[in-house]
């Protein structure tokens, strides 16, 4: 999917051992990579095993894809600050090209649960009994299960039960969550994003999952104030939850379940505080938290 405004793209990469190597690509993301990926910096080959898993390769190189208008200077002064090891970044041009498509090696299956797996549709596991696989396209909208903070809302998601239940997911990205949730069970799913490469994306992974008749996409205008939803889930910026409060519990149902994310555990408290109304509970994966809960009842 070319983008006729962009001629070119920066390519951000940055050498790391593998301790530091989850932490960078996080970095990446939070900086608003547009597709990451991980290679082997050391010619070092991984060979699957029975159970996919994350790249461990001792040396690594994560480059993150960015649109020409980003702030170089400050990205790599964010990078440096992070990689703690003296790691220089290294910024390539690189022409326009279908992205979407580049890169596969670097997209393997990633495990959720012993039963829920967010897989890349040309890498898919074994037809096995109780598994769900929910089929990503990696890309340029946000979401192929490898971030902290999808896995930790896909974690809750599993742990509903969704059946027959509507789901609403506000900056749906990929749309990996509102699939996953129809895949695990539910009637009806809402995705709804500023981005329209975000709606596109997530309507072409509905079809890959055969959940298209049952998702839905809009931009937060179109959202009628009347609708309201079983399960509400935000995997967004700290700040952009705390401002869209009072939005999402308007669409949430009475008896509704609210799962927040894409915050740090030392934002968490500041989040709860503009959820005052919700029994929220915390759960996280290193230094990204996740806050799910109903309303205090009256």
């Amino acid at each position: 999917m070319k983008d006729p405004a962009h001629t070119h793209w920066w390519r951000v990469s940055v050498t790391v051992a593998l301790e530091a190597a989850e932490r960078i690509e996080e970095t990446l993301e939070a900086l608003g990579a547009l597709a990451v990926t991980r290679t082997d910096a050391a010619d070092a080959p991984q060979f699957d095993g029975a159970v996919p898993d994350r790249p461990r390769w001792a040396l690594q190189t994560i480059s993150g894809l960015y649109p020409p208008e980003v702030d170089l200077p400050a990205l790599k002064a964010h990078l440096m600050a992070v990689c703690r090891t003296g790691a220089q970044p290294v910024v390539e041009r690189v022409a326009d090209e279908d992205w979407e498509l580049s890169g596969r090696a670097a997209f393997a299956p990633v495990r959720i649960s012993n039963h829920l797996w967010v897989c890349p549709p040309w890498h898919g596991l074994a037809d096995e009994k109780g598994l769900v696989q929910v089929v990503i396209t990696p890309g340029i909208a946000f979401g192929t299960g490898t971030h902290a903070t999808t896995q930790l809302c896909l974690a809750q998601l599993e742990n509903r039960i969704l059946k027959g239940r509507t789901v609403l997911d506000w900056g749906c990205g990929s749309g990996v969550l509102a699939v996953a949730a129809l895949r695990l069970g539910a009637s009806a799913a809402t995705g709804v994003d500023l981005d329209p490469k975000a709606l596109s994306a997530s309507r072409e992974n509905a079809a890959l999952n055969g959940v298209a008749d049952a998702l839905s996409v809009c931009k937060p205008d179109e959202v009628s104030n009347r609708e309201q939803y079983d399960i509400v889930v935000a995997n967004i910026l700290a700040g952009t939850v705390i401002d869209l409060a009072p939005t999402l519990d308007r669409h949430l149902a009475p008896d509704g379940i609210l799962i927040l994310s894409g915050l740090l555990v030392a934002q968490a408290a500041r989040v709860q505080a503009s959820f005052a109304q919700y029994n929220l509970t915390l759960s996280h994966r290193e230094e990204w938290a996740c806050l799910c809960g109903a309303r205090i009842a009256r």
